[in-house]
């Protein structure tokens, strides 16, 4: 049987069926909308195979707006947001003018514009043609939520993004932060990077860990300004796309991934990456019919 969609009713019993049928010891997705659902199923051991987050932090990380509450109360630097319902009000309380659309419930750039005052209301309209709730469903096929809400608006912070991963081993304690300062995007994902040293983000990253206690990598992108305050601009509880850069300069969390699922301690050399390396992605042209 395919994978039914993780809103289907279908899904539970199929990835129950899956995980048995295959012996899986271990299961890490890096789809945004199959984690909230994860979250969402039983303590049972059954589950246990699962990297996943409890319910209750998943909802914290899937909503944009409850994530950048939940860092400014933690006092981790996160640009003004807001929905997109009220954009007068939202130029009015802007000191810059310059705006970041994004979906509430983001995956894969969905809303993602660059704007500014004179046309923020427009854009918030064309972004909400694409953003989803946190299982996917289109904006005008669910009632949860207007369309409106789900956009978010951030003031736009000028200064160097870097992607980190924030490692906790599979009991949930911090281990590690891998850290490159990102070269070049391309359709919001990471497209060439430059390892850096992490030893610089680990408060940031304990800080993230300890607000967030998550099993294995998070993702998260972070922009430090020309006074170097750092705002967390986005949050992903998976394997990033920015993760293979730093696979590249030397990491190896995968095989920490395993090391830990059985129970031994991993190497620390696959948990730091050499700074300096500056990598790209390939995009290759192929015959597909």
């Amino acid at each position: 049987m395919p994978a039914p969609r993780v809103d289907d009713p279908r899904y539970e019993q199929w990835l129950g069926d899956s995980l048995r049928e295959m012996h899986v010891d271990l299961a890490v997705s890096v789809n945004d909308f199959e984690l909230a659902r994860w979250s969402e199923l039983s303590s049972e051991d059954s589950w246990s195979c699962l990297v996943r987050l409890p319910a209750a932090t998943q909802r914290v990380v899937d909503d944009k707006v409850l994530m950048n509450r939940t860092l400014q109360l933690a006092g981790i630097g996160s640009p003004a947001t807001h929905t997109g319902r009220f954009p007068e009000m939202i130029i009015r309380q802007s000191k810059t003018g310059r705006f970041i659309t994004k979906g509430r419930f983001g995956s894969a750039s969905r809303g993602l514009n660059f704007t500014n005052a004179d046309e923020l209301a427009d854009t918030i309209l064309a972004a909400s043609d694409q953003v989803t709730n946190r299982y996917g469903v289109h904006a005008h096929l669910q009632s949860e939520f207007t369309p409106a809400d789900l956009v978010i608006v951030q003031e736009e912070v000028k200064g160097t993004e870097f992607g980190l991963d924030v490692i906790s081993d599979l009991n949930g304690e911090f281990v590690s932060v891998l850290a490159r300062r990102k070269i070049a995007m391309r359709g919001g994902e990471t497209d060439r990077a430059e390892s850096v040293d992490g030893s610089a983000f680990r408060a940031l990253a304990r800080r993230i860990a300890r607000e967030l206690p998550h099993r294995g990598s998070m993702d998260i992108d972070v922009i430090v300004d020309a006074d170097g305050n750092s705002y967390v601009i986005d949050v992903n509880p998976r394997f990033g796309g920015g993760y293979p850069f730093s696979h590249l300069a030397g990491a190896h969390v995968p095989a920490a991934y395993v090391a830990w699922a059985h129970g031994r301690q991993p190497s620390d050399e696959w948990l730091v990456a050499t700074p300096g390396v500056v990598s790209g992605k390939y995009v290759e042209a192929v015959v597909v019919q």
